[in-house]
């Protein structure tokens, strides 16, 4: 099979200034490309492609096989004035593989946007080989390089998952979060092993896979995720209370109202924001006692919920919060009170 990054050298062969003259298509009797001969076999490769343009180093490369290939010229292309050369370059480097990887990672590093596209690009072909260095850099310094590698990670898919998953142990956090971004962006085929992730003995792997569950918002990591309302861990408690209000998934519902009577803040307003966006199931009279609490953040979350609720039952309980001590409150009772009159007008 002809490599993938031949089809699109031809293709640049036949536009008039995008390629040097010494690219040719060939035919099996040897005709050029501007042969009038109709349906031309062509030849997996360019013969050579001059790069008198990219700097002093006039040297051609060959593009037949990898190991004709001259990888300190193919980078250089990618760089190149020619948008038509540096794809070129791009897609060959593609079809060498792992000796491009890091070299590609390099690139990635570049100030030029199209060169650190064109260098994600050729890796995500290279594929599984480049997920080790792909995941080295989401601690690079540089946002644009860790989101590249975000981007072409998320790309290479399903078979980069393993990979992700054992970055959450990293020590580092920001590698952490990206990790659980990309796996989050993988989607569908990252729930199975994020929920087995939910179980590490790690907590901070757990509240990771976590908000990775909650973004991506499948069904599947409900009854998962209401288990991990009770993890010994508040951060767990408090990260697996706020996914479920994003998954909106009604059987949430009891667990949820449970979490209301946590003694700590930071686990019961998650659960009421969660249980505002389940509407009508979610357990009013637990979230109207909620008005009642000496703490302002569980008060002003318990009034948003009913708010988005819209239980005319709240109506009295929350004009009592319209003369709360505190403004965030007071907000929120007025917010509420005007959501809760227009649904029930």
């Amino acid at each position: 099979m002809m490599p993938w990054a031949m089809v699109l050298v031809t293709m640049f062969a036949f536009r008039k200034g995008t390629i040097c003259q010494k690219c040719r298509i060939s035919t099996g009797s040897g005709l050029s490309a501007n042969s009038n001969r109709p349906k031309p076999i062509i030849r997996t490769g360019v013969d050579r492609l001059d790069t008198h343009s990219i700097g002093s180093d006039k040297k051609a490369y060959s593009i037949h096989t990898t190991s004709g290939m001259d990888m300190d010229g193919l980078i250089k292309a990618i760089r190149h004035p020619n948008l038509g050369i540096r794809w070129r370059a791009a897609l060959a480097l593609g079809d060498i593989g792992e000796p491009a990887i890091k070299p590609l990672i390099r690139a990635m590093r570049e100030n030029d946007h199209d060169v650190r596209w064109l260098a994600g690009l050729a890796l995500g072909h290279i594929g599984e080989r480049a997920i080790p260095q792909l995941i080295r850099a989401l601690s690079e310094e540089d946002h644009d390089v860790r989101w590249h590698a975000t981007r072409v990670l998320a790309g290479i898919g399903k078979i980069a998952i393993p990979q992700l998953i054992a970055s959450l142990h990293d020590e580092d956090s920001d590698v952490q979060w990206r990790s659980a971004y990309t796996l989050s962006l993988v989607g569908e085929p990252a729930v199975e092993p994020l929920i087995l992730s939910l179980k590490d003995p790690l907590w901070w792997v757990r509240v990771r896979a976590v908000w990775a569950l909650g973004e991506i918002g499948d069904k599947r990591a409900v009854e998962p995720l209401i288990q991990s309302v009770n993890d010994m861990d508040w951060f767990v408690r408090w990260s697996a209370a706020d996914a479920l209000g994003k998954i909106g998934d009604k059987r949430a519902a009891v667990c949820l109202g449970k979490a209301l009577k946590e003694p700590d803040s930071f686990v019961q307003v998650p659960a009421t924001w969660a249980l505002g966006k389940l509407g009508s199931d979610a357990p009013v009279e637990t979230l109207i006692q909620c008005l009642k609490s000496s703490d302002w953040y569980v008060r002003w979350g318990a009034a948003d919920a009913l708010g988005n609720i819209g239980d005319d039952r709240a109506l009295g309980p929350l004009q009592t919060l319209l003369e709360d001590k505190d403004e965030y409150v007071r907000r929120a009772a007025e917010g509420a009170i005007k959501k809760i009159q227009k649904k029930n007008a």
